[in-house]
């Protein structure tokens, strides 16, 4: 009976290796932009965390050629998803977490195709520290 399980087990752990060798790589040449995408990534207000950590906006705007459904990915491993939308022209605020080289690449979620890839600048950490809940 457990060679029933052998089978399904092989598959699975089959599928789940071809699906993470199917994710797009990050271009090596950043910033990255297919002909006519906008994205960028802008500190909100002034002032930094301790740490030099800041909010920023995620923008973006993607021709109507091009899917509509995209999602913005985080991290040098790409595992975060910081946001998704059916909108081509969109944006989205983050917390208190973004720091100089921050990774943010924006694919196209019916391809999987790398559509944008920046990397953020340091923030103005001139002004006074950004006082948050909690901290």
């Amino acid at each position: 009976m457990a060679l029933r399980f052998v089978p399904a087990a092989t598959s699975l752990a089959l599928a789940l290796a071809l699906a993470a060798c199917s994710a797009p790589p990050t271009p090596e040449q950043l910033p990255f932009f297919e002909p006519g995408v906008e994205f960028t990534v802008n500190q909100v207000g002034t002032g930094c965390k301790a740490d030099g950590a800041y909010r920023a906006k995620v923008s973006w705007d993607v021709p109507p050629s091009m899917s509509s459904k995209i999602e913005v990915q985080v991290g040098d491993d790409r595992a975060g998803v910081f946001a998704r939308s059916n909108e081509s022209t969109g944006s989205e605020e983050t917390g208190d977490w973004v720091r100089d080289g921050t990774l943010f690449v924006m694919i196209d979620r019916d391809t999987e195709m790398v559509l944008a890839a920046v990397k953020a600048g340091p923030g103005n950490c001139t002004a006074p520290a950004l006082e948050t809940v909690g901290d």
